[in-house]
C-alpha cells in the first residue's frame, strides 16, 4: 500500500470511529436512562466496562474536524 493510499485508508478508520462513538454513546446513554436498576439488559458488568473503555479511548484519541 502506498503512503497516500495508507493516509486515505486511515483517515477513513477515523472517520469511521467518530461515527460509532456518536452511535455508541448515544444508545449507551439512552438505555442508561430507560434502566431503573444498576444493571443494563444485554450487558454483563465486564462487557458495559469494556464498551465505556472503548467510548473513553475513541473520544481521548480521535481526531477533531479542522
Amino acid at each position: 500500500m502506498t503512503e497516500e493510499k495508507q493516509q486515505k485508508f486511515t483517515a477513513k478508520v477515523r472517520r469511521g470511529l467518530v461515527w460509532v462513538h456518536t452511535i455508541a454513546a448515544a444508545e449507551l446513554a439512552k438505555k442508561k436512562a430507560e434502566t431503573t436498576g444498576v444493571r443494563i439488559d444485554g450487558f454483563t458488568a465486564s462487557e458495559l466496562a469494556d464498551v465505556e473503555s472503548a467510548l473513553t479511548w475513541i473520544e481521548q484519541n480521535r481526531e477533531m474536524p479542522s
